[in-house]
């Protein structure tokens, strides 16, 4: 989901500017006002400590790197957080290749969530995720995969798509409900879907 347009504090807005232009004041400022935030996110998110570390890092690095790509009149809150959830399913992405990892993730999931009867296979869920994206109409597949997977705000695929902005809505919100009714059928552990919901909404 791109980040929501929400009331932009003037400050905040500065900082912004300053931040599209290189100045490395303004990053520290907005750095130290929201990384304890995002670092709880992300944790919540990939349950393992260190990993959430890695991410933090990862997200706060091409936040500096791509500065001027900044998206205007949205909070950096919002910028920060749809980031962290892009950024957490490439990570369960990559989780779903990697069997070192995926046990990794088992081991910590089976910690949080002993009360789940089910064992959750990290490439079943992969692979229910692409069969369930790939039922979608072609349009709508590929605007999905635009914003979830290359992370491109809605703006932007209404540009590439070279339709309206309420129509790139629409697809998103049909597409979401039905890969979220997909993924539930081949998933119905109880994590799964706590996953779905905070990585989908």
């Amino acid at each position: 989901m791109r980040p929501f347009k929400e009331c932009v504090d003037i400050a905040e807005d500065r900082l912004m500017d300053q931040l599209r232009e290189g100045n490395v004041r303004a990053y520290q400022i907005l750095y130290n006002r929201y990384g304890v935030l995002i670092m709880r996110r992300l944790r919540a998110l990939v349950l393992d400590s260190q990993a959430a570390e890695d991410l933090h890092q990862e997200l706060f690095l091409q936040i500096w790197e791509h500065r001027g790509r900044l998206p205007l009149n949205v909070s950096f809150r919002a910028v920060l957080l749809h980031r962290a959830k892009l950024l957490t399913y490439k990570y369960y992405q990559r989780a779903s290749k990697d069997h070192q990892l995926r046990n990794q993730l088992l081991v910590h999931a089976t910690e949080l969530y002993d009360q789940l009867n089910e064992q959750l296979s990290f490439k079943q869920t992969s692979e229910a995720l692409e069969k369930a994206i790939s039922k979608l109409p072609p349009q709508r597949q590929q605007i999905f995969r635009l914003v979830k997977m290359e992370g491109k705000t809605y703006e932007e695929v209404a540009s590439i798509c070279g339709i309206s902005l309420s129509t790139v809505k629409d697809h998103m919100t049909r597409a979401l409900k039905f890969v979220r009714v997909e993924m539930a059928h081949h998933n119905p552990s109880a994590f799964v879907l706590f996953l779905l919901g905070e990585i989908f909404s």
